[in-house]
């Protein structure tokens, strides 16, 4: 799995880069999570513009909701630009979108082949001028799944399937990718215990008093 960071420069003018123009410079976008298709949802630091930036938001029709958080920060659910469906089509996963400045983002994304990584970025150029900043191995426990493993588990993750109720199912999850219901179930629960046997292994090396 490989972790990248990409500067999209959008050729077209959307609602965050009217807001941004507010700002005396880049936006900083903390706490960005992936709501559906196409669907996003984040918190900026809006500083002492945040009435302002608020009250240009909600005039905008891809803006479903603004919320005031704590003293000077927004919390944005909005649709996305475009780049989120063109990442998620190309089995990329979209960790956050780290900043917004004018017609400028900067997306953190996972994928888990090369080949993936160039088609994104590719179908991203239909949208403005692409620039890969930085390309590294992902690091964390997810790293001993297989790249099978760490793709369904992923979409499953995605899409609900850990939720309650689920929003996807098992059958629909197989003909995304193309397999049988059992041969998923097997990848979710070796992926799964992969997972909590690394979760639990971490949580007992953190909770562990030091020795003298």
């Amino acid at each position: 799995m490989l972790r990248a960071t990409i500067l999209l420069e959008l050729t077209e003018d959307f609602i965050l880069s009217e807001v941004s123009s507010l700002a005396d410079g880049p936006v900083i976008v903390t706490n960005c999570e992936v709501l559906g298709e196409r669907d996003i949802r984040f918190v900026v630091n809006a500083g002492d513009k945040r009435d302002e930036m608020a009250a240009r938001l909600e005039t905008s029709d891809v803006v479903a909701a603004v919320e005031f958080v704590g003293d000077d920060q927004l919390l944005i659910t909005k649709r996305s630009s475009g780049a989120l469906p063109i990442i998620r089509e190309n089995h990329g996963r979209l960790q956050r979108m780290s900043q917004f400045y004018g017609t400028s983002r900067v997306f953190d994304i996972v994928v888990f082949r090369r080949a993936d990584l160039k088609q994104i970025i590719a179908e991203l150029r239909t949208l403005g001028t692409v620039e890969l900043r930085k390309l590294k191995p992902f690091a964390g426990p997810s790293t001993r799944l297989s790249p099978r493993q760490a793709e369904i588990i992923g979409f499953a993750l995605e899409h609900g399937y850990f939720d309650w109720p689920r929003r996807i199912t098992v059958e629909a999850i197989a003909a995304e990718f193309g397999l049988t219901r059992p041969t998923v179930l097997e990848h979710l629960r070796k992926a799964e215990k992969k997972l909590l046997s690394d979760a639990l292994a971490d949580a007992t090396t953190r909770t562990r008093p030091d020795h003298q």
